[in-house]
């Protein structure tokens, strides 16, 4: 993992840009598909544009988020992972993913808009679940929420309250790289051995998920939850140097949602 965070620095130093750390806003979801795209097999991707009328699954990666008026079960609670204190993947998040492979696994029993919906939540969940910000932990049967980012913070020099949720989905991408599309990154990202892309995708759901956990709660510890009478001084400061703590770890998720994804698809549709 060092050689990918030299790779992503070099390209950024060369660009003459700051990788100081990046979320999952829409360029972000753009570039876990765009990865997950570099690495279908031929077959695989040809079978999955037949699936939605020609296009790239990059078209449609964050279609989840822009029709959630017509697709009200896939509510925040769908578009986030949940953890127990022992740090394993736990209800229904977990059932989510488990029922989207499954769905997929006999893709072609489905009904056109069936299978479309299936790849296209696939591919943003898969982005998500492996997002810091997207984390929630509760108690181990899944009843009674403990800690997830939706707690305000002072952002950089602002002098209002951000929620530390919108930061990681929004406010840091657009802060630091306004300039880069879903390209850059996934130029940047994807250029590993294929030994690396081996380790990162052993292993099943479960293991990805723990792996993210294991990961991302340095979110938690670097940028803790306030009283929930704290004024706004008291709050956590998410500064420059804590962006620039948190941008190998945005991009380390971004490239293994990427591979991940790649492989789950490649097992379905390289048939």
């Amino acid at each position: 993992m060092k050689r990918i965070i030299f790779a992503i620095s070099a390209l950024a130093m060369a660009f003459g840009f700051s990788l100081e750390g990046f979320a999952w806003g829409r360029d972000a979801h753009a570039a876990v598909a765009y990865i997950a795209e570099c690495n279908l097999t031929p077959r695989a991707k040809a079978n999955i544009e037949k699936c939605i009328d020609g296009h790239s699954i990059v078209y449609y990666s964050s279609w989840l988020d822009y029709h959630r008026k017509e697709h009200k079960a896939w509510d925040r609670r769908r578009h986030t992972c949940d953890f127990d204190t022992d740090g394993n993947p736990i209800g229904r998040p977990l059932k989510h993913m488990h029922e989207m492979l499954d769905n997929l696994s006999n893709y072609e029993n489905l009904t056109d808009s069936a299978r479309k919906f299936n790849i296209y939540a696939l591919v943003h969940v898969m982005g998500d679940y492996h997002c810091p910000g997207h984390l929630e932990y509760r108690t181990p049967d899944g009843k009674t929420k403990l800690l997830n980012s939706f707690y305000n913070v002072r952002y950089l020099k602002e002098k209002k309250p951000r929620n530390y949720h919108q930061v990681w989905d929004t406010m840091v991408i657009t802060a630091n790289h306004s300039d880069w599309g879903y390209m850059d990154f996934a130029h940047a990202l994807n250029n590993i051995p294929q030994s690396e892309k081996d380790a990162i995708t052993a292993g099943n759901v479960e293991d990805w998920l723990r792996d993210t956990e294991r990961a991302s709660k340095i979110i938690f510890e670097k940028v803790p939850k306030p009283k929930e009478d704290a004024e706004f001084d008291e709050l956590p400061l998410v500064d420059k140097q804590t962006l620039n703590d948190f941008g190998d770890l945005a991009c380390e998720q971004v490239l293994k949602a990427g591979l991940r994804l790649a492989k789950v698809l490649n097992d379905i549709f390289d048939k």
